[in-house]
């Protein structure tokens, strides 16, 4: 089984570089908040950065490209990089197919492809870093931190815990969530390391671990990865699988001596995608404070409907949330507590 795999293998698991890729996906929504992310950054990584690859649509490539629509404050400083997603092995319209008839309830077909195209990262992109930063669009690193120790260990996010329990740093020591039900089907011996999901919307990837990951998946599984992937959704939930979660929990149970894990203080805003420019605009006044290390603004398609369906939420607080007029929130973490306010 995989625990055996990954002590023979182990020792082959080297970091060779300092230096680090980043990779940023990027749909057509995400870019008004683009040019903040790929600024913030590159003004704030410890971590020497090498380039930056902007995943995107052809239809969004060949626009940037040629027109220079989104200009950087910091262009020398890397090189900025368009990747049309033609390059993957696999397509949106393949995503959909291969859900066709899993009777999904939900049109997420695009929540699952973003996923992928971040784990497929070092197979369709040449050359990458062995250590490469995956960025959501709208995530704004607001402060100097770094993302490699002087050992070269990854530093991982900790990220929100499993369960929403709010201002406490006492959670369950053991946790049921969606996500973990698919990472425990997906990946050969995984189980979570900690109460808490890793999910802070960025991951340093290494190569040698991911190539582990796949090796470990598409052996069980007999398939593609991303075939596997999807073959093992259950769509009960409205987001049911998460690349975050499955990785750094593989990672920190497999590969120990690889990884630190750290607490951000972050702030995120998690919205109805109607109030884009709103939100947009306090999180960038929110940036000028200088006060958290992350500031998300994420928007969801019918965020009301979507929380029905979180089932890391306990039953007060989804009632109080879903009972606003305006479906936006403020979620900040500090030192692993968790608070929640309506904006």
């Amino acid at each position: 089984m995989l625990a055996k795999f990954s002590h023979i293998h182990r020792e082959g698991v080297k970091l060779m570089s300092s230096a680090i890729d980043v990779v940023i996906p990027v749909a057509m929504k995400d870019l008004p908040k683009l040019a903040v992310c790929v600024d913030k950054i590159l003004a704030n990584s410890l971590t020497p950065i090498r380039n930056i690859y902007i995943v995107a649509p052809q239809t969004v490539v060949s626009t940037m490209e040629s027109q220079q629509a989104i200009q950087f404050a910091h262009p020398k400083q890397s090189g900025v990089i368009w990747v049309d997603e033609a390059t993957y092995p696999f397509t949106l319209r393949d995503i959909k197919n291969r859900l066709l008839g899993k009777n999904n309830l939900y049109n997420n077909s695009s929540w699952y492809y973003q996923q992928l195209l971040k784990f497929y990262c070092f197979k369709a992109i040449p050359n990458l870093q062995p250590n490469t930063l995956i960025l959501d669009a709208d995530c704004f690193v607001s402060q100097k931190i770094e993302f490699l120790t002087v050992n070269g260990q990854a530093l991982l996010a900790y990220g929100y815990p499993f369960h929403w329990l709010l201002n406490t740093k006492h959670y369950p020591a053991e946790n049921r969530h969606s996500h973990i039900d698919f990472a425990e089907r997906f990946v050969p011996d995984w189980t979570p390391v900690n109460a808490f999901s890793g999910m802070q919307h960025h991951m340093l990837f290494q190569q040698a671990i991911m190539a582990k990951l796949f090796a470990a998946v598409e052996t069980t599984h007999q398939k593609e990865f991303w075939q596997a992937f999807l073959d093992n959704v259950e769509f009960q939930k409205w987001n049911a699988a998460s690349e975050y979660v499955i990785y750094y929990h593989f990672a920190m149970k497999f590969f120990p001596e690889q990884i630190v894990s750290r607490h951000l203080h972050s702030c995120d805003f998690i919205h109805d995608e109607t109030e884009n420019p709103f939100v947009l605009e306090v999180a960038q006044n929110t940036l000028q404070e200088r006060a958290f290390q992350t500031i998300g603004c994420h928007s969801f398609l019918d965020l009301r409907a979507r929380l029905k369906t979180m089932d890391y939420i306990p039953t007060d607080l989804k009632q109080k949330m879903l009972s606003v007029e305006r479906v936006v929130f403020k979620l900040i973490l500090d030192d692993s507590m968790l608070q929640i306010e309506a904006i």
